[in-house]
């Protein structure tokens, strides 16, 4: 998985979680203050590495 792809998938979730209420261009290009993991880009590349996980094991689940 790229890691492009993770930050894009993290910073949706993200502007998901926050209720849409903020700039999905701001969430995804990391134009915010990190809280936990460092930079932006950080916490939405494991956010990201997180939501694939979790959709791959539901798949999986539901195939199996």
């Amino acid at each position: 998985m790229s890691i492009e792809i993770a930050k894009l998938i993290g910073g949706f979730i993200r502007w998901l979680l926050k209720g849409c209420k903020t700039s999905l261009q701001d969430e995804v290009e990391g134009n915010f203050d990190a809280t936990w993991g460092g930079t932006y880009d950080t916490e939405n590349y494991i956010i990201g590495v997180v939501t694939v996980v979790i959709i791959l094991g539901i798949v999986i689940w539901l195939i199996f």
